[in-house]
């Protein structure tokens, strides 16, 4: 008898429990007539195979009993457009159109969303005095072990892989990780966001994957809600409910007129007292199949992001046309993956008002917590809303084992350093962006150099280089070494002496990134002007404002021409000596930084816009110096429309006081001379004029301006598109005293350079294009042909 109700107490149990992660795991699915606003009976429910899965019931909603069987459904029904709905983690409406229909912008709706942007400033927790929450997110890779057909008889290695991958896939995903972080903010200190805990399959190194970190919308409204990009949209007012005690407008809005021409299509509810945004559910784009889901919560009159959803695929048909070209067929269950990035974000422990140290707020916005792998399991435990799944929990295992087995994590940190133009060995890091280069003077030049990194030490980096070239005889090299006195503000202390050339003209530029350096090898490769230099810097860089980078810099140099060039009553082989003074400041207003563990700080996102001052002073000291105030003045900036990209480059500089020509303004001409089109085909250059050849033209005060507007791509077809890029370039300036430069004859562009082009680019491998480039104004010469230039474009 006891036995008996021994085994009926835990069947209970057991079917309460399963009942309970039923119910847990069920999304109700409310398919809605968009016209009358009634729900849709017996309408018809597929899975993404077509397969039958039941209809809607008498309120017209189905039930999904197993989310993650199926991550998207299709509804269809007589009458009606079909629609593709993503099952998400949120019960949620859909909307169907009857074939044909259009419908107009409703005005209320419209207005409704304009007052939800107009007050979102009001409702942003960044409208309190203070705050602080913690964050914890879940990435995910994931795709259907369906996907792969089990081979019964393997009789090939890659049988045998197949089968592995589907056994890989029945009991793990392809990826998993999770991150914990404590966010605050002050409206007298500022922000500070903390990484608290890390753990993804296969990896150790929390800073591996810095950039998802940013990825989160943490409490801002998404772009896709601004009166911009909604203006092209169809809005409808389709409901009014009462949510949480709250009266709820819930408005549809929609790219296009009618549901097939939809690509878009999201369900706003709006909070009617407030006009704060409550709830986001739907996709953003037909192209990317991007769809999320965004909760808000309420606290002392403000609203703040409790939960985020976002899935995406990740094999797009392009790319798996692409891999099936150049994979073997018993390889192409790799491209038969429906693979699904999942990123789920919780908000919790909000607190307003909080009373901060200022301390707390010490360094950048971002830093990973010394102590993050002190207890990581502990702090995710305590974060999580919802424990592991059995299949979560073995892919930490399968991944950790794979990625030890393969020796993974060292090789992905390997590509990674190759990708900003290093080659780690050991304690050292070669320079390979420079190896190779090739101009007039010295023809290829070979070079070889670096620094040492962090596994020598934190605290100092020691760097140089020796260089040769095949055409002249000097041999070139440098030293230096950085103290890194303030990690927390970035703060470099170096020593560097240095001998080498330069272009006339061109001056070496502070905070160029990897890429630019190479984008920028094609600029010199037919200038053969150039001067020796040998130098000895003593300079200190730190960020003492937010965003803002100020480089000063004690310098002396010696510099002599190396080719038929006369300044004033000076020999021709004169060293001239300068003793200079400098500062350097770098604005860049979007750039976002994190402290690692080490203390350095680490570039987290970089994107324009950026300015830069440089003003330097040279002192007569020393016989053959002169004494002369130089700035310089350089933005970049990027503005994106429904036309396109438009890059915005400006430049301005002006010298003031006698010096020779290698330290006035040269203007960056990268052309080939040549009789014919085709002798004048060459590689377009870096911020630099196509149709103009190098050191021709100089001036000591100038100003410049760059257009770069890249069009909308044009798609071909599944695997193709254009990219084109229209170009317009001007230069201007003058020079004082064009008579102390003898020997050497050029010009002074003070009846303003111009050239347009048109480039399409990516044409082959990805980043080889085509650039027809054009003078014209006051130096256009001859005919059309003689203006004309043809030049491969390289877009990096």
């Amino acid at each position: 008898m006891i036995l008996t109700l021994k085994y009926k107490l835990i069947t209970v149990l057991l079917i309460f429990l399963i009942s309970t992660e039923l119910i847990k795991a069920q999304i109700d699915i409310k398919v809605i007539n968009i016209e009358n606003n009634q729900p849709i009976i017996n309408a018809s429910v597929f899975d993404k195979l077509n397969n039958y899965l039941g209809v809607t019931n008498e309120d017209g909603i189905f039930k999904v009993l197993d989310t993650k069987k199926y991550e998207r459904i299709i509804i269809k029904i007589p009458g009606f457009e079909e629609k593709i709905v993503a099952i998400g983690k949120l019960n949620k409406s859909v909307y169907l159109f009857r074939k044909g229909l259009k419908l107009k912008n409703d005005l209320k709706a419209t207005k409704i969303l304009k007052k939800m942007w107009d007050n979102r400033n009001l409702n942003s927790p960044d409208h309190l005095d203070s705050y602080e929450f913690d964050s914890y997110v879940k990435f995910s890779i994931e795709a259907p072990s369906d996907s792969v057909s089990y081979i019964p008889n393997p009789k090939t290695k890659l049988d045998s892989l197949n089968n592995k991958f589907k056994s890989l896939l029945d009991k793990s995903m392809l990826f998993l990780g999770e991150r914990t972080m404590t966010y605050k903010y002050d409206k007298k200190f500022g922000r500070k966001a903390i990484v608290t805990a890390y753990k993804a399959g296969g990896f150790s190194d929390p800073e591996l994957f810095n950039a998802t970190i940013t990825l989160s919308l943490v409490n801002e409204i998404p772009k896709i809600l601004t009166p911009k990009e909604l203006q092209h949209n169809t809005s409808l007012l389709v409901d009014s409910i009462d949510l949480n005690g709250r009266k709820t407008y819930i408005i549809y809005t929609f790219k296009g007129k009618s549901q097939s021409e939809n690509y878009r299509s999201l369900t706003v509810f709006i909070d009617a007292k407030s006009y704060a945004l409550v709830k986001l559910i739907g996709n953003t784009s037909k192209i990317s199949d991007i769809y999320y889901e965004i909760t808000y919560a309420e606290n002392n009159g403000i609203w703040y992001a409790e939960n985020e959803y976002i899935q995406t695929k990740l094999l797009s048909k392009n790319f798996i046309e692409k891999m099936n070209k150049l994979l073997p067929k018993s390889l192409f269950f790799f491209t038969r993956l429906s693979t699904t990035a999942t990123i789920e974000s919780n908000f919790l422990n909000f607190k307003s008002p909080i009373v901060f140290d200022p301390k707390e707020f010490n360094g950048y916005e971002y830093a990973i917590s010394k102590t993050i792998n002190t207890d990581k399991n502990l702090t995710l435990y305590n974060l999580r809303t919802d424990s592991l799944s059995n299949k979560e929990s073995n892919t930490y295992h399968e991944l950790n084992r794979l990625s030890k087995k393969y020796n993974v994590e060292p090789k992905i940190s390997f590509l990674r350093s190759l990708s900003s133009g290093v080659l780690p060995i050991g304690f050292f890091n070669f320079d390979i962006f420079n190896l190779v280069s090739n101009n007039m003077y010295e023809s290829f030049r070979y070079q070889v150099g670096g620094r040492t990194n962090w596994k020598l030490s934190n605290n100092f980096s020691i760097g140089g280089y020796i260089a040769k070239g095949t055409k002249d005889k000097d041999t070139k090299g440098g030293g230096e070494v950085t103290f890194y006195i303030n990690k927390k503000k970035g703060g470099e202390l170096t020593l560097k002496l240095e001998t080498d050339v330069l272009p006339v003209g061109r001056t070496k530029i502070k905070y160029q990134t990897a890429k630019d350096i190479l984008e920028a090898k094609p600029n010199n490769i037919y200038n053969d002007k150039y001067f020796s230099y040998r130098t000895i810097d003593l300079s200190y860089q730190q960020n003492f404002f937010k965003n803002i980078d100020f480089t000063f810099l004690l310098n002396y140099q010696k510099q002599r021409v190396d080719f038929d060039y006369k300044f004033k009553n000076y020999n021709v082989d004169t060293w001239f000596n300068f003793v200079t003074t400098s500062v350097m400041m770098r604005y860049a207003p979007n750039v976002k930084y994190i402290e690692s563990i080490s203390g350095k700080r680490t570039t987290l996102k970089d994107i324009p816009p950026y300015y830069y001052l440089t003003y330097s002073k040279s002192w007569n000291l020393f016989n053959n110096s002169t004494a002369t105030h130089r700035i310089y003045l350089s933005t970049l900036y990027i503005l994106n429309t429904r036309l396109g990209s438009t890059e915005i480059l400006g430049n301005m500089g002006a010298s003031f006081g006698e010096t020779p020509l290698m330290n006035t303004y040269e203007g960056v001409g990268v052309a080939k001379g040549g009789r014919s089109l085709w002798g004048r085909f060459s590689v377009k250059g870096y911020q630099s004029f196509e149709t103009m050849e190098p050191s021709t033209f100089f001036s000591d005060k100038f100003a410049s301006f760059q257009l770069l507007h890249h069009l909308p791509s044009i798609r071909l077809n599944q695997s193709k598109s254009l990219y084109f890029t229209l170009v317009y370039k001007g230069l201007i300036g003058g020079m004082s005293h064009k008579e102390d430069h003898q020997l050497f004859v050029f010009e002074v562009p003070k009846d303003y350079y111009q050239e347009i082009g048109i480039e399409a680019n990516k044409l082959l491998l990805g980043f080889l294009g085509i650039g027809v480039y054009s003078r014209i104004g006051a130096y256009k010469v001859g005919n059309l042909d003689r203006n004309l230039y043809i030049k491969l474009t390289l877009d990096l």
